[in-house]
């Protein structure tokens, strides 16, 4: 934890944890346990931690039963990042807002009119970022995205107070020239399908991988591999250690590989929307910036 403090009278509270402890939600957890003492240090937080990692364990005998293209092993010269060089990335942050959403949204056929935000801007993102890119038209790309296992829509049966990692994050794949040359509703197809494969089976499958593989990394992060997690509903923005909630709060960067959706609220005219960093070589962010302002316009 860190406390930079501002000239304009403001400050800036940073923290940077080891994601093998904690995923958002429950560092957001550990968070409000904070917020609750600042407010009476004589209370004990309402929400105490529970570890039992058990919960998660592998099945015996484990079985993949599933597909994880997440987890996909191929030629390491063909996975080199395009530059490894941090200065010769950029780093941007792109807002949408009702108006950016509504153009997106107008792009897509009628059976696709219902998606939700994170398709809609996960689909754009990807398609938009593998063009700016310039790869080569036969090469396999991938898009990865963190997916909640909590509550009770998997029978996972983990506790309130659970803070470990509980998410899986479940990869499609596309052709460059097919994810390209496609209209915007070919990759919120692909999102959709992404999301429609995650089950309890599915769950249980990565755990045995995990075992199985010895927990494979996956060598395609970079050009090939696009991974975006949404922090929209962890509830960042709502901590208040009692000088009233953060102008913003949420993820301060990201990595060439991985974005992340946070919320934000324009100081001019109260706009709300989602704002999204991304990290790319020079010459692709402008070529990104370019794809992205034709698509919302």
């Amino acid at each position: 934890m860190k406390v930079t403090r501002l000239i304009c009278g403001g400050f800036v509270l940073a923290f940077r944890v080891n994601h093998t402890m904690c995923d958002a939600f429950g560092f957001v957890q550990f968070l409000k346990a904070m917020e609750e003492m600042a407010w009476d240090n004589a209370k004990a937080p309402s929400l105490l931690p529970i570890w039992q990692r058990e919960l998660l364990n592998a099945r015996n005998p484990p079985q993949i039963s599933c597909v994880h293209h997440e987890y996909d092993q191929i030629d390491p010269i063909k996975a080199t990042l395009r530059t490894k060089n941090p200065n010769d990335l950029d780093h941007k942050s792109l807002f949408f807002g009702p108006k950016e959403i509504l153009s997106l949204r107008n792009q897509l056929p009628p059976h696709l009119k219902n998606c939700t935000t994170f398709e809609l801007l996960t689909a754009c993102i990807w398609r938009c970022r593998t063009i700016a890119l310039g790869l080569d038209p036969n090469e396999i790309v991938r898009v990865s995205f963190t997916f909640n296992i909590r509550g009770k829509r998997f029978n996972m049966q983990i506790p309130q107070g659970y803070y470990g990692n509980a998410f899986v994050f479940p990869a499609v794949c596309s052709r460059v020239d097919a994810l390209c040359g496609s209209p915007l509703g070919y990759a919120v197809e692909l999102v959709k399908e992404g999301k429609a494969k995650v089950s309890e089976e599915y769950i249980r499958s990565v755990a045995d991988l995990m075992v199985t593989r010895g927990r494979p990394v996956p060598t395609t992060m970079g050009d090939l591999y696009f991974i975006v997690s949404d922090t929209t509903r962890t509830g960042f923005e709502e901590i208040d250690f009692g000088w009233g909630k953060p102008m913003f709060a949420g993820i301060a960067g990201c990595a060439l590989f991985i974005s992340f959706y946070v919320n934000y609220q324009k100081k001019n005219d109260g706009e709300c929307g989602i704002v999204v960093p991304i990290r790319l070589p020079f010459s692709a962010m402008e070529r990104f910036q370019e794809e992205i302002k034709k698509m919302t316009i």
